[in-house]
């Protein structure tokens, strides 16, 4: 590799140190113009490799020695989009960002000088390899360089105002380095167009020709070139404040910093460009969801139970939210850690562990959306739910057997109560068929007693009326109940004989002749029919 070639890898080393160095600053102090600035670096170390590549290819078509080739100008003019790129990408990360508060910035600003070095020493070598060469491409990243050292001076100076108190100096710091990146990215590209489009022997002049300080007088853009650039420019600014808000979100517009109270719904929306205004969406309908790491609890009853909490929530005020909350997850653990503890420390340990479960998720999530209130971070509590509630490993034996046990009571218990379902009722109702049949048999005796005494009272009327009959009747009455299934003869009180034979037939039998007596003075009786079967 030749001279050129050698600059260039020394370059990319630097750069791929510079990147380290400045993610670890932007990790460590969140600055947006840190980040916007080891974008710049990255761009830096693409850029490079592009110009090594395009070296490469310049030695294929050389013609001459000491020329610079057309395949140099291409590399240029990729460089020159390549750096539009990233000088568009951070311009709208660092508009359309959320500002937050920076850490460990006087740290972090002594640091980024070491970048500031780094980048100098960097560029002027690349410019002095470039004029001695006579390389293009070899300047046009040596000039990109410098730009990069004085963007990352703007950054250090917005890293210091903010430590006096000037909070929005670190995003017009990010807002400047995107502009050096699009102002670098210029030059690269009027050089670049002016080698390709002229030719090689009116391009190139003596060594040491080229720019001198910080981009020198290589190039004087013509009107008919910076028009269309400035018209360009100023409609990519003015369609900046072309925003849109997504189905479940709600957009905040700030005027210089300041909320009007206005909320713009879902659909396309209009503001005026940063910095006079600027907007943030909230996702308002999306279910969010955070949980706490397992922590010992003390219970009512003074037990340690392991438990841990997973909240469901949304955003019930985009404003408040936006305003008051930097990191929901900061805010969310010490409050549901707090409303687990308070509610866990309310109940015995029995009860969480068996069918207190739903009741202590229910008080948890009022506690949780109690304190979340008070401290309006517009965020709505949809549900918790106890992910583990668990005695410690220590005991955790002895609450199994417990358990067990608890277990075995309820199921006796059940059974004895099914059993009692079972035989009660039984009892209730042979107990009332009882009584429904005493309470009959009362009644029908009563009835009887009512109907006998009636018809004594029936019978005594009509023995006054009659006595001999009525004796008669009654005693026929007796005889017919006493003797149901005995034939009865009456024989007539008026039949005076002094030997009276009665004689029964059976069946099959003639009746016996009745002997004839002497002839008297009286006739003889008749005799009385004789029956065919019967009893005396």
């Amino acid at each position: 590799m030749g001279r050129k070639e050698n600059t260039l890898v020394i370059a990319m080393g630097a750069n791929v140190l510079l990147i380290g160095m400045k993610l670890l600053l932007a990790r460590l102090s969140g600055s947006m113009a840190l980040t916007a600035d080891a974008w710049h670096s990255v761009a830096d170390l693409f850029v490079t490799g592009a110009v090594l590549v395009g070296l490469f290819l310049a030695r294929l078509e050389r013609q001459k020695q000491g020329q610079p080739g057309r395949a140099e100008h291409a590399a240029a003019l990729f460089v020159a989009i390549f750096i539009f790129y990233m000088a568009y990408r951070v311009f709208t990360e660092t508009v359309g960002g959320h500002g937050h508060e920076l850490s460990n910035v006087f740290v972090v600003a002594l640091a980024s000088l070491i970048t500031i070095a780094i980048s100098y020493f960097m560029g002027r070598f690349k410019l002095y390899v470039g004029q001695q060469t006579s390389s293009p491409a070899l300047l046009a990243d040596g000039y990109h360089s410098m730009m990069h050292m004085w963007s990352s001076v703007v950054v250090v100076a917005g890293l210091f105002g903010y430590l006096i108190g000037f909070r929005t100096l670190d995003r017009v710091a990010a807002v400047i380095v995107a502009l050096f990146i699009a102002y670098t990215g210029y030059h690269i590209l009027s050089d670049a167009t002016k080698g390709l489009t002229t030719s090689a022997e009116s391009q190139d002049g003596p060594p040491g020709a080229h720019r001198h300080g910080l981009l020198g007088n290589a190039w004087k853009p013509s009107p008919s070139i910076l028009r269309p650039f400035v018209v360009v420019v100023v409609a990519l600014y003015l369609l900046s404040g072309l925003y849109y808000v997504q189905p479940g979100e709600v957009g905040i517009v700030r005027r210089f910093g300041q909320w009007d109270r206005q909320q713009a719904l879902p659909g396309l929306h209009y503001r005026l460009p940063w910095p006079f205004e600027s907007t943030a969406n909230v996702a308002v309908a999306q279910v969010r969801r955070f949980a706490t790491p397992p922590m010992e609890i003390l219970t009512g009853d003074e037990n340690l139970v392991t438990a841990s909490l997973a909240v469901q929530y949304d955003i019930s005020s985009a404003s408040d939210y936006l305003f008051n909350v930097s990191d929901p997850d900061k805010l969310l653990a010490p409050a549901a850690s707090s409303s687990l503890r308070q509610t866990v420390g309310e109940k015995e340990i029995d009860y969480l562990l068996t069918t207190g479960r739903k009741e202590t998720e229910d008080h948890a999530s009022k506690r949780l959306q109690s304190i979340l209130d008070d401290q309006k971070a517009g965020i709505r509590v949809q549900g918790v739910q106890l992910v583990s509630i668990v005695p410690p490993r220590e005991v955790a034996d002895a609450f199994v057997d417990v358990a067990s046990a608890r277990e075995d009571k309820n199921t006796f218990v059940n059974e004895a109560l099914s059993y009692r379902n079972e035989v009660v009722p039984r009892a209730r109702g042979e107990a009332e068929r009882m009584v429904r049949e005493s309470e009959a048999y009362r009644a029908e005796k009563i009835n009887t007693a009512l109907g006998d005494a009636q018809r004594f009272r029936d019978k005594v009327v009509e023995y006054a009326k009659a006595k001999e009959v009525t004796t008669t009747r009654l005693y026929l009455e007796a005889v017919e109940k006493v003797l149901p299934k005995v034939k009865k003869f009456i024989v007539s009180p008026e039949i005076k004989q002094d030997n009276l034979d009665l004689w029964f037939v059976g069946e099959g039998t003639t009746a016996p002749q009745v002997p004839q007596s002497r002839p008297s003075a009286s006739p003889p009786p008749s005799p009385s029919p004789a029956p065919s079967t019967g009893s005396r």
